[in-house]
């Protein structure tokens, strides 16, 4: 009798610590799923949101790509985003001062591209990704949270821009994956990247800079636009085919300091102001 119930109290034993761990590994999975739904789906890595808040922008989420690298970054997403069959995606890469390591969402204190962009188009979605550096990781990065949410939204079009260093790293990604874009504004930098990928893609690309840029000078992006060009013309592109594909434009010195700017680096971020810029950009008639 006594060994029936040692039995007995041995079943019990086991079936409470198989219950448990069930418990257990029920409630890991309830907890992960509530990360990863909370940030609109988990197609291809998962976003870990934020409760900071900044002039309608959530500050710091942190989108956890499937290879293991973690991307900080704020975003806009419109209210009436469930009323919108489809809408445009915009990302706006940032120069030294914004990096992530300067601080959490100064990215947005220093440049005004995301704001402006939120003004001209209030129904699309906006990233300003807060990234490592200007070089191929932080490339990769970007085109990493760029296809997060070309799975888990309905992006009618996608449209980048950087600013310096961002505008370096920008030119890498259109050295990867140049296809993600419809247009891309690389503004007071130059041009770090390949271009076979990039001719041979539909992308459109704007480059903007000062005569005597005093960080890159202006010789990089001109030297750029003409391979470009010359490469689209082997391609049986014209001339007017080029010209909406390819624009470069170069500022002198007279326009900086017409706006209160003696620099012309510095006064790179005069171009996020410059309203048939931004609507070229954008698309916006």
């Amino acid at each position: 009798m006594k060994k029936k119930i040692i039995i007995s109290l041995s079943v019990i034993a086991v079936i409470v610590i198989i219950i448990i761990i069930g418990v257990i590994i029920l409630n890991k999975e309830i907890i992960f799923s509530k990360i990863e739904n909370n940030g609109n789906n988990s197609k291809g890595g998962y976003i870990e949101m934020t409760e900071k808040r900044e002039n309608d922008f959530q500050i710091d989420l942190v989108y956890h790509s499937p290879s293991n690298r973690d991307i900080h970054y704020s975003a806009y997403i419109p209210s009436n985003i469930d009323s919108l069959e489809e809408l445009p995606l915009y990302i706006t890469l940032p120069g030294y001062e914004g990096l992530y390591f300067q601080g959490v969402g100064v990215n947005l204190k220093y440049e005004d591209f995301a704001y402006i962009a939120k003004e001209l188009n209030p129904n699309m979605i906006i990233l300003a990704p807060q990234l490592d550096d200007w070089g191929k990781q932080s490339a990769e990065d970007t085109t990493l949270l760029t296809e997060y949410y070309l799975k888990n939204y309905n992006i009618s079009n996608t449209y980048i821009n950087g600013y310096s260093g961002g505008g370096e790293t920008l030119s890498l990604v259109l050295d990867m994956k140049p296809e993600l874009y419809t247009r891309a504004l690389l503004v007071s930098s130059q041009w770090d990247g390949g271009y076979e990928k990039l001719v041979n893609s539909n992308t459109q690309v704007y480059f903007f800079i000062g005569e005597s840029d005093s960080y890159y000078g202006s010789s990089s992006f001109k030297e750029t636009y003409n391979e470009l060009y010359k490469r689209y013309e082997e391609k049986g592109l014209t001339k007017e085919e080029i010209n909406k594909k390819l624009i470069l434009d170069v500022r002198n010195h007279e326009y900086f300091t017409s706006h209160g700017v003696n620099d012309e680096h510095g006064g790179g971020g005069l171009a996020a102001h410059e309203e048939s810029i931004m609507k070229w950009l954008l698309e916006i008639e």
